[in-house]
């Protein structure tokens, strides 16, 4: 029994806003008749570095027999790792992003930290320490149908939210 999400930043509003602001950076460089490559790489160099940051990043969660783990590629550069044992509780639960952690990414201050790509449905642990940890999830069904397995066999308390 396992499960595995892999996600990527694939909104159209994400890709149109950061080529919006790719092009706005051109603007400068309409202003000189001849610009410099040097030029050039100044005011899109940020932009396309950006974009490429983007179009790499993703979220991958997997829970098993072990516990859940994480990773938030590319600020992560090996998955987080929760046994069993160092969590409280867990919900799955609707969130608003904006609201509660100021947008999608890696969110959140001091012991309520977020890990999000895309919408707003996400796998919350209380661990033992006091910390919380909420994870983005486009797959809450599968997400359920596991914890209510293993809740059983790790003796985690699960609640969903969603229902």
């Amino acid at each position: 029994m396992q499960f595995k999400e892999k996600q990527h930043f694939t909104q159209i509003w994400v890709w149109i806003l950061l080529t919006g602001l790719l092009i706005s950076s051109l603007f400068p460089l309409f202003k000189k008749p001849n610009p410099s490559i040097i030029s050039i790489l100044i005011y899109t160099g940020p932009m396309v570095i950006i974009m490429i940051l983007f179009a790499v990043m993703y979220l991958q969660t997997s829970i098993n027999s072990e516990g859940i783990s994480f990773q938030f590629s590319p600020f992560h550069r090996k998955p987080k790792v929760f046994k069993w044992d160092e969590i409280n509780s867990i919900e799955l639960l609707k969130y608003s992003p904006l609201f509660e952690y100021g947008g999608w990414g890696i969110r959140g201050i001091g012991d309520d930290k977020a890990y999000n790509i895309k919408g707003n449905i996400g796998l919350k642990m209380h661990l033992k320490n006091g910390k919380k940890i909420l994870i983005g999830t486009q797959k809450p069904e599968e997400i359920n149908n596991l914890l209510n397995i293993l809740k059983e066999q790790h003796a985690i308390s699960f609640q969903n939210k969603l229902t």
